[in-house]
């Protein structure tokens, strides 16, 4: 894994297993196998969303904490705070009465 060598993990995952292994690793070997096509996607090209899911952890953490908001633009509100965002909601022009 550490020297991205695709041929090496696959050649591991795809001999028989030993009989005397747990059912907990021959499940997990299973899988490996059948997500052998995106482990190798992952190996080729650098791109993950772990950026994201931190996002969404944090939006989730914000979710519990912010229990007691009253309304959602409040909600919306802490959240741009917390990722410093720049808001899209354009301000209203002031009517120029005399």
């Amino acid at each position: 894994m550490e020297e991205k060598d695709f041929k090496m993990l696959e050649s591991c995952l795809i001999n028989p297993v030993h009989p005397l292994i747990s059912s907990y690793m021959k499940t997990s070997i299973k899988t490996l196998k059948e997500h052998l096509p995106y482990i190798h996607n992952s190996f080729n090209y650098p791109y993950n969303n772990g950026k994201i899911e931190g996002i969404n952890n944090k939006i989730k953490v914000l979710n519990r904490v912010a229990y007691g908001y009253r309304n959602f633009m409040n909600y919306k509100k802490r959240i741009i705070l917390h990722f410093k965002l720049k808001t899209t909601e354009q301000k209203q022009p002031r009517s120029q009465t005399a």
